[in-house]
């Protein structure tokens, strides 16, 4: 018997090989199959029964198969947007239709499980593997993304329409710069809220500011004339307003042994003394010295002058050329010290020998009085200074002048200088701060401030005002003033607005009907007080606003920033934006979103607001044009609205006995009593745009064939040796 047994048991091995080397085939020909999982192949030994473990002989085998679920396949990358692959544990849901009515699938309600993710959209919108399964997940709300349900289902997208959704969030974010530049910033007077880039609420008709916003105080405006020249030099505040006004030059007192000279001390006894041929320029005429004259004949065009005059006779002489009225004001001596007066416009002097001034007692080359303007002043000019209490008329004298009165003040032509004139204009407009004083620069250029108190109106057709660099009319407002703020910009003021504020971006926002509104933003510097800066973020209600109407609205809030640039109110992550309309076009309610550190203040080299993030919640009704599985699972429209709305979740399930599954054609497994019912999630991820490949190991199903060959080849080896052994105890019985 047991030749017969071992021919029986070399036919088991033969079998069991041959089962091996059909697992083998089958996983080296699925190698490329998207999901496969290959099978393996084990063999069980069949033992007779015996008497006793001396007895005992080998018995056959037996082949069965097993499942390699839990081994992953290599993931790669794939551009189709609806492949996917799972990282770890885990099966796609997905149904096999039973048939198709009306170009519609039907199915039988059984779920089947894959990992062969390469799914596309078909036809009717459906997501169908290369092996013809149906995915299956949970449909979620495009707007909320809120899963609908917990029991997944067929998946289908097809002609997913996702209605309008009215804008209800801003999410914003910038950078406000601590010297913004408007383009108003570059031509305002310095040290006022628009030249630091601000919004003066008193250029506006009505108060910009957050409402019940107290105005801004007033502050100090000028307006500044062009740089001018007078007699000898660019004017300034010791500049004379009329040539005729006496200005003098005095110089050293000159002793002659000892003794001070006088008016009548002769030239010729002093040392150092003029020399004969000598000569001094006055305005341009020359008096010459001779020792040889006995007369003067000096006249207005110069002369000849003797050596033996008297110190007073040529102080007379050089009076007489330069026009000096000497009944009011002669140039005169005191104690040795002359003084050379001018009444008839600027005296200049020269000496054609470099001691010849010192005789005299001046130093240098020349002896010039004091600037006049270039135009003077006369007794008949007026200049009118507007206040608020009414007009102040300034007037001029040729000598002691009137008494002021409440609208008269007077100069005296003889004496004033324009720092006099500027200084009454100060008086009349209560201008008293000595750092807001009118001025001039060290280029002639005439400054007039307002101060506090009153707006700047002046008038004058006069001469010597033009010659002062200014126009017939000058004004300037102070800066600040007006009423309470009213919290809107109307169109008669979206000039300056636009003028004394900077943007603050723009975003594309939509109402309940989908309509798309233009949402443009800016921001005001309202205040700089107490080393904090204030700012209002405005709103385009009406681009086409004029007069009266609201062109821009403020959100009605204060944003103040610290020194350190850090946002100190409001306090909150947002505020509320109350009823938003724009041309019309109704928003509603709106909050901003600006984060714990979304605004901040610090400093930039553009002077512009920076803006890192301007995005709304809101979009016009869509068509869906596309879908796409992203890293979480989740399947993704696109629609025609360009907004990308999640449309469902794809579910995973997993099994306590992965390996005992059913295969099914098309890389499916079927639920069986060893593998368990279906338990919902996995620990496993989805990765988007992905694909598993099989996990057949081709190395290794060449060993495991060359293992199995070999195998076949001794079983056949044993059924012919038992052959033998057989025909051997035959040819003993013939």
């Amino acid at each position: 018997m047991g030749i017969f047994d071992a021919l029986n048991t070399a036919v088991a091995g033969l079998q069991s090989q041959s089962y091996a080397l059909q697992n083998i085939s089958g996983n080296i020909a699925n190698a490329s199959t998207i999901g496969y999982k290959g099978i393996d192949t084990t063999f069980e030994d069949l033992v007779a029964q015996s008497s006793g473990p001396t007895s005992q002989v080998a018995g056959g085998v037996q082949a069965f198969s097993q499942q390699t679920l839990t081994t992953a396949g290599t993931v790669t990358a794939s551009t189709v947007a609806t492949n996917m692959a799972i990282n770890g544990d885990g099966f796609f849901s997905v149904m096999m239709p039973t048939s198709t009515v009306d170009n519609q699938p039907v199915f039988n309600g059984v779920t089947d499980y894959t990992r062969a993710g390469d799914f596309q959209v078909n036809a009717n919108g459906n997501l169908v593997n290369g092996a013809g399964y149906y995915l299956m997940g949970v449909a979620v709300d495009p707007k909320t993304g809120n899963p609908l349900g917990s029991v997944a289902n067929v998946l289908q997208f097809q002609n997913n329409f996702v209605p309008a959704q009215a804008t209800s969030t801003l999410q914003y974010a910038a950078n406000l710069p601590t010297t913004p530049t408007t383009t108003a910033s570059s031509t305002a007077a310095a040290g006022t809220i628009t030249a630091a880039g601000g919004l003066n609420t008193g250029d506006f008709t009505q108060n910009p500011t957050v409402l019940g916003t107290p105005p801004q105080p007033y502050g100090n405006s000028s307006v500044t004339g062009t740089a001018e020249a007078g007699t000898t030099g660019s004017i300034s505040a010791t500049t004379l307003l009329s040539s005729a006004a006496t200005g003098s030059a005095t110089g050293t007192a000159v002793t002659v042994g000892g003794t001070a000279i006088t008016s009548s001390t002769v030239l010729s006894t002093m040392s150092p003394a003029f020399t004969s041929g000598s000569t001094l320029v006055v305005n341009g005429n020359t008096i010459v010295f001779s020792s040889t004259a006995t007369t003067s004949s000096v006249t207005s065009t110069g002369g000849t002058f003797p050596l033996s005059g008297t110190v007073g006779q040529l102080l007379a002489a050089v009076d007489q050329i330069s026009g000096t009225n000497t009944t009011t004001a002669p140039s005169t001596i005191n104690a040795g010290a002359i003084t050379l007066n001018d009444n008839a416009g600027n005296l200049k002097i020269t000496s054609s020998s470099s001691s010849g001034l010192a005789v005299l007692g001046f130093s240098g080359t020349s002896i010039t009085t004091p600037n006049a303007l270039a135009s003077s002043y006369t007794a008949t000019d007026t200049i009118s200074v507007n206040t608020s209490s009414g007009p102040v008329t300034i007037a001029f004298s040729n000598g002691t002048p009137p008494a002021d009165t409440a609208t008269t003040k007077y100069l005296n032509l003889a004496t004033a200088n324009v720092g006099d004139l500027l200084s009454t204009i100060d008086s009349i407009t209560q201008n008293t701060s000595a750092s807001t004083a009118s001025s001039v620069s060290s280029t002639g250029a005439v400054t007039l401030d307002t101060g506090t108190v009153n707006d700047l109106s002046i008038t004058s057709g006069a001469a010597g005002w033009a010659s002062m660099g200014l126009t017939s009319t000058e004004s300037a407002t102070r800066t600040g003033g007006g009423g309470p703020g009213q919290g809107v910009v109307t169109g008669a003021d979206s000039t300056a607005f636009t003028n004394e504020s900077i943007s603050g971006g723009a975003v594309t926002a939509y109402n309940a009907a989908g309509t798309p509104v233009n949402l443009q933003m800016r921001w005001a510097l309202t205040s700089t007080a107490g080393g904090q800066e204030t700012w209002n973020l405005f709103y385009q209600t009406d681009t086409t606003a004029t007069g009266s109407q609201v062109a821009w609205q403020n959100v009605g809030t204060n944003f103040i920033f610290n020194s350190d640039g850090a946002l100190t109110s409001p306090s909150g992550a947002g505020i509320t934006i109350p009823g938003v309309t724009v041309n019309n076009q109704q928003l509603g309610n709106v909050t901003l979103n600006v984060g714990s550190s979304g605004l901040t203040n610090f400093a930039t080299t553009t002077g512009a607001a920076t803006v890192n993030n301007f995005t709304q919640n809101g979009y016009a009704a869509g068509q869906l044009q596309s879908v796409a599985i992203n890293n979480n699972g989740l399947v993704v429209g696109t629609f025609s609205n360009g907004q990308n709305l999640d449309l469902a979740q794809v579910t995973l399930s997993h099994f306590n006995g992965t390996n005992y599954l059913q295969a099914l054609s098309g890389e499916a497994y079927a639920v069986t009593e060893q593998s368990g019912p279906a338990i919902a999630g996995a620990s496993g991820t989805i990765s988007g745009s992905a694909l598993e490949g099989s996990n057949t190991d081709i190395a290794d199903e060449f060993t495991k064939l060359i293992v199995t060959q070999q195998a076949y080849s001794a079983n056949t080896k044993v059924i012919t040796t038992a052959n033998d052994m057989v025909q051997d105890l035959l040819n003993v019985l013939r």
